[in-house]
């Protein structure tokens, strides 16, 4: 993580994150592929039993990879606090419920099984920056990959929702669809009956017309370097 490696003082910490940083984008890959097939082939919203113990595992290296980097950094405290989102998106929050015998909704479901898919995408974020030189060519597809994964997590959660309660909803080329052409502020003919896919329909185009002006800005900024 480019931005992070700054905050780190302490050596043998700091090699130590640096290779999880790693183990973490492997774990961002496992939990993306494998969380994606459970959604769209399997017609139950709940979990496999092997889907469950891979969600534990992975929110497990999540969590020490936050962990080793709080230790790491310059002021554990607050490195903390800063970043105590990211680490409230990789607890195996369905592994706990189930050992406590809680049973919940379907909505609650869906919603706690989707959270390690942020801090996956976020793994993927960080490969990208890991991989692009330059800043402003981070900057740039930084840009278009929050795009790609706003846009695929909002049909796999509108996928989750609608997916037996939505007519027009076939399958999930239905549920990308739509996302693609909401994020775009085109506007999809397939109308949300679920309370999350309403709350997903009014995002997406917001988030849409905040980051496609930005990306414009910086595709120009480019274009202007190459031509002087």
């Amino acid at each position: 993580m480019k931005k992070q490696t700054h905050t780190l003082h302490n050596r043998p910490l700091t090699r130590l994150a640096r290779a999880l940083d790693w183990v973490a984008i492997a774990a961002s890959a496992v939990i993306l592929l494998s969380l994606s097939l459970d959604i769209v082939h399997r017609r139950s919203y709940l979990l496999s039993e092997a889907m469950v113990h891979i969600q534990f595992i992975v929110c497990l290296v999540f969590m020490l990879d936050y962990m080793v980097r709080t230790l790491a950094s310059h002021n554990p405290k607050r490195y903390f606090w800063r970043h105590i989102v990211v680490l409230a998106v990789s607890i195996p929050y369905l592994n706990i419920l189930h050992w406590g015998g809680i049973e919940l909704d379907k909505g609650m479901y869906i919603f706690l099984k989707a959270l390690p898919l942020v801090r996956g995408m976020l793994g993927i974020y960080t490969l990208i920056q890991l991989a692009t030189p330059t800043r402003l060519g981070g900057l740039m597809w930084s840009y278009i990959t929050i795009i790609i994964l706003c846009t695929y997590l909002s049909a796999l959660l509108f996928f989750s929702y609608e997916e037996g309660l939505n007519p027009r909803l076939d399958g999930f080329g239905e549920a990308l669809w739509w996302a693609g052409l909401n994020i775009t502020t085109v506007g999809a003919n397939i109308f949300a009956v679920t309370g999350i896919g309403k709350v997903l329909t009014v995002i997406l185009p917001g988030l849409g017309m905040i980051l496609f002006p930005l990306l414009t800005v910086y595709v120009t900024h480019l274009v202007k370097r190459v031509e002087s």
